[in-house]
């Protein structure tokens, strides 16, 4: 019988209570997840995958308030990127109201407002779009 290959999921989060929910959820669900608390370590690793060095990801889950960069600024990167363009990002933040932040050529695949939604939520939607 074939081994199933794991979906890639990145986390961009930075806090660590969050992290350890969300990636003990997901694991459970057989996802591959690879946490970045920096939006730069984010971007330099869509960067590697562009060259080749990095795998991609199924789905990006990316929060909007990161300690070094705007979370902004690592969807323009993924967006732009040829290597990672196609791939689905979900936005999980707690402020409300930033859909208009997005204009239409560097928009989320999905806006989610952390508070609204648990994590076994978050884990049947991910299923959901990967299926």
């Amino acid at each position: 019988m074939p081994k199933e290959i794991m979906k890639k999921i990145f986390l961009v989060e930075d806090d660590v209570a969050i992290i350890d929910v969300y990636q003990t959820m997901m694991k459970k669900a057989k996802f591959d997840v690879r946490v970045f608390n920096l939006g730069e370590e984010a971007i330099k690793s869509i960067k590697d995958i562009e060259s080749g060095e990095g795998e991609k990801p199924d789905i990006i889950l990316l929060d909007l308030i990161l300690p070094d960069v705007d979370g902004m600024e690592v969807l323009k990167e993924i967006r732009n990127n040829n290597a990672t363009k196609g791939v689905k990002v979900f936005i999980l933040t707690n402020q409300e109201n930033t859909e208009s932040r997005f204009d239409d050529n560097v928009k989320p695949d999905k806006f989610i407002i952390k508070a609204n939604i648990t994590p076994t939520q978050l884990v049947e939607l991910i299923k959901e779009e990967l299926h």
